[in-house]
């Protein structure tokens, strides 16, 4: 569940060290090929750009990269990002001349949108290093450590040795597995701590880690979020049934609401055993409202074969219109679906009313995005 949040970079997206372990260790690079590095550093330190005038920056190096990543000629192309402002792009199979123009047009771009983001002197301190063929199984976990450290390097290690002796070589190596195995134990364990047996989704603990990395980006980049709590309409009735049978629900349920989300929106299953919480980043009231009524719709229709069909009643807030702490959204969240209950159940409310399911906020909401 959580080994993707280990080898990714929350802020870009991109790989991040441990990341490029492991895809060095898979052997993903090849046996020869060029290493590029792209070094942020100078522009960090510069004391006249604030905090978010540098996030601003990287994020939008980072979508350069991935916008290069989806072009054909550079398919096997794959970027990391290995610090605070170091990024290091793989290329297998490429030459060093091929290297150097995606170099220069990714400098060009990158200070063009560096320009509208106010820092019209930022630059990138790039640098290539060649790797060549060691070997039929691929290029070492070793080898790309040492062509990306050279690359970010450049002039100021220029005697550092490519060739290490062999015991250096297989100490690093062996290094490597090592941190990728304990990486793999900790993965093991996240699982067990944050995951819920019945519904194979996060559990609440891995739900106030949602929340709390959700209310940081809005802190840091000033986007709306909006949580979502569901609360199963009458489920009591599958006690009927059994034990299994209400378990077999809550994990349709659950299908159900995840399959209906975007794909970098999370759900977890909150307190109770029919109650799930939905976190959509970069999502204000109007967006949140629309993704409650798929959400209800989706249920009503998915569950009409089941044994009992069930409904859900979805309490919206918003932040920051309802709050910008965790304790103030989820009051405001859990009073919006008291009111979805008090309606009639099955519907959609937010903090300050609520209406009916096919009602007029969403019917509103629906056209303002439209007309957006």
């Amino acid at each position: 569940m959580l080994m993707g949040n280990l080898l990714y970079d929350s802020q870009t997206g991109l790989g991040n060290f441990f990341g490029l372990l492991k895809a060095a260790t898979n052997t993903v690079f090849g046996t020869k090929g060029t290493i590029i590095t792209l070094d942020l550093t100078e522009l960090i330190k510069d004391e006249t750009n604030d905090k978010k005038t540098i996030d601003s920056c990287i994020r939008a190096l980072a979508g350069l990269l991935r916008a290069e990543i989806a072009r054909d000629d550079y398919r096997r192309m794959a970027a990391f990002r290995i610090g605070e402002g170091e990024f290091v792009i793989v290329l297998p199979e490429k030459t060093q001349a091929e290297a150097e123009s995606l170099a220069t047009e990714i400098s060009i771009l990158f200070r063009e949108k560096a320009f509208w983001h106010s820092v019209p002197n930022a630059e990138i301190r790039t640098s290539i290093v060649t790797y060549g063929e060691y070997g039929k199984n691929g290029v070492s976990v070793s080898t790309i450590l040492k062509a990306a450290y050279l690359a970010l390097a450049d002039c100021r290690y220029t005697e550092f040795p490519m060739h290490l002796p062999i015991w250096a070589e297989k100490l690093i190596d062996h290094m490597v597995e090592r941190v990728y195995e304990t990486l793999g134990l900790l993965d093991a364990a996240f699982t067990l701590a944050l995951n819920d047996e019945v519904s194979g989704l996060p559990n609440y603990r891995a739900a106030e880690l949602f929340f709390e990395q959700m209310l940081e980006e809005y802190r840091r980049y000033g986007e709306p979020c909006s949580v979502l709590l569901i609360d199963g309409d009458n489920l009591k009735q599958y006690n009927l049934l059994g034990y299994q049978q209400g378990n077999q629900m809550i994990r349709q349920l659950a299908t159900l609401l995840k399959k209906t989300l975007r794909h970098n929106d999370r759900v977890a299953r909150w307190l109770s055993g029919d109650e799930f919480l939905v976190f959509l980043h970069n999502a204000d009231r109007c967006f949140a409202m629309e993704v409650g009524e798929r959400l209800r719709a989706a249920v009503e229709e998915g569950s009409k074969d089941w044994p009992y069909p069930v409904t859900i009643s979805v309490g919206v807030a918003s932040c920051p219109e309802d709050g910008v702490t965790r304790e103030e959204l989820l009051v405001k969240a859990e009073e919006a679906n008291n009111a979805a209950k008090r309606g009639g159940k099955n519907q959609v409310c937010e903090a300050q009313d609520c209406y009916s399911t096919v009602h007029a906020r969403v019917r509103e909401c629906i056209e303002e995005s439209g007309r957006g």
